[in-house]
């Protein structure tokens, strides 16, 4: 119910407000969002007889941690190093190897983001970005209360950062992230862990190798996009 007219009416008049304000370039409107990555992933489909009643496939057990990544894609398809949160009490730079260069490591009790680690990524967007009050950026993102805060505000207010949120309940039509980008991502993510687990027989992916899985996916990803 709430993916109706009026609440996709006004985010898309706030945005063409803003966009009517200053002579915005693809490469300065950005979008961003949070992912859950597992060590269990979910395995490709499997050729078999017809008439086969069980079916087996590797995967690295039943249930895994998930860590949260934090990706950002600019109109004109370029993406910001992500953030990637483990579900751990201290950060060791062990838990990066392989990743995507300029990827920021983090740890929270549950392995999701909250307000202060959201502070963490978006001075991490301005560190890549570099934006200014006479050169403004556009970050379009969710209205998670983490986003909300006014110290996130205020960061992005005096950094020359203009934040628009989508609705309420209708990131699963409108989040460009969710529609295009992860889920793309999730799929080569799927099968390098799928290639990993067949040449390595008998092992469990580790959240060591989750940075060197998470940067080949996306750089197949950025490739096909």
């Amino acid at each position: 119910m709430g993916f109706n007219k009026p609440s996709v009416q006004k985010f898309f008049d706030l945005y063409r407000d803003e966009l009517s304000k200053e002579n915005y370039t693809n490469d300065r409107v950005f979008n961003m969002d949070e992912t859950g990555v597992t060590v269990v992933h979910r395995p490709g489909k499997v050729l078999s007889r017809k008439g086969q009643k069980q079916i087996d496939k590797l995967t690295s057990g039943e249930k895994g941690q998930t860590t949260t990544v934090i990706c950002a894609v600019s109109a004109s398809g370029i993406y910001i190093p992500p953030i990637m949160i483990f579900k751990r009490q201290r950060f060791t730079n062990l838990l990066l190897q392989g990743s995507p260069p300029g990827t920021v490591g983090a740890c929270s009790p549950n392995g999701w983001v909250d307000s202060e680690l959201f502070l963490t990524w978006l001075n991490h967007f301005i560190s890549v970005v570099k934006p200014l009050q006479s050169r403004k950026v556009i970050l379009i993102l969710d209205g998670h209360s983490s986003h909300k805060t006014l110290a996130a505000v205020q960061l992005a207010r005096n950094s020359g950062v203009v934040m628009i949120s989508l609705p309420p309940h209708t990131t699963h039509r409108v989040q460009p992230l969710d529609r295009t980008v992860f889920g793309p991502l999730k799929a080569h993510y799927n099968s390098e862990c799928d290639k990993w687990m067949l040449s390595h027989v008998g092992q469990r992916i580790r959240l060591c190798c989750m940075g060197l899985h998470l940067a080949q996916q996306v750089e197949q990803t950025h490739q096909a996009g």
